[in-house]
């Protein structure tokens, strides 16, 4: 839906700026009503009626989304406590929780970061070990969710996230941001394995404290370029 939604406000942007009109920046549920703001022309709004209606129908279902999962989160104990980590929505945690079924399938996080394929491809010869891209995963739309969880983290202010954001950059500087990215949605996805199974909210002091035993260990995993 929401991509549907950029496609539509991009349209009625480019229709708009070809009349010499400019619309207001500003978050896309706001666009409609930055929109109504121009003084346009009746053609011009026979023209955008149509993007109009579908910016509006979707507007609509997704505040529906948004409170379907705001229940979801209310009731299901797992998924609230998992949203108790900065950067990770209902949706990334609703996903999650839906990909593993249970944290009984799995006795470490690594096996977890293995299941989703957030870990480099391994090529052998010889003596000589090459990393490539991350796996393919029967999950990739977690995946995808974990890496924008990850981007939202670095990208955040939050205190209780800056060990996060202090490793990854850490990591970026060696081996670039995409591959700090994918290391860092890795790690989120271990964290919160690791707070399903042991039944605790989110504490920044624990990871704090593994923060500097960890970044060598999770470079040499990333030494190639990661694509996803």
């Amino acid at each position: 839906m929401t991509h549907a939604r950029t496609r539509a406000i991009s349209l009625a942007r480019g229709i708009t700026r070809a009349a010499g009109l400019r619309i207001r920046s500003g978050g896309a549920e706001t666009f409609l009503a930055r929109l109504a703001a121009l003084e346009l022309s009746a053609s011009m709004q026979t023209t955008l009626a149509p993007l109009r209606s579908l910016i509006d129908i979707v507007d609509d279902e997704l505040v529906n989304a948004d409170e379907q999962f705001q229940a979801l989160v209310a009731g299901d104990p797992t998924v609230k406590r998992l949203t108790t980590l900065p950067g990770i929505g209902p949706i990334t945690a609703s996903a999650f929780v839906a990909a593993l079924d249970t944290e009984r399938r799995f006795q470490r996080a690594g096996q977890v970061t293995s299941y989703l394929g957030l870990v480099p491809q391994e090529h052998s010869s010889g003596d000589k070990r090459r990393r490539g891209r991350i796996l393919r995963s029967a999950h990739p739309h977690l995946q995808s969710l974990l890496v924008q969880a990850a981007w939202r983290v670095m990208r955040g202010s939050d205190p209780r996230t800056a060990n996060f954001r202090a490793w990854a950059q850490a990591i970026a500087l060696r081996r670039g941001k995409n591959v700090a990215m994918v290391a860092l949605a890795r790690r989120l996805a271990r964290t919160l394995f690791a707070m399903w199974r042991d039944r605790v909210d989110y504490d920044p002091t624990h990871t704090r404290r593994r923060q500097s035993s960890t970044v060598a260990t999770a470079i040499g995993e990333t030494r190639t370029a990661v694509q996803v």
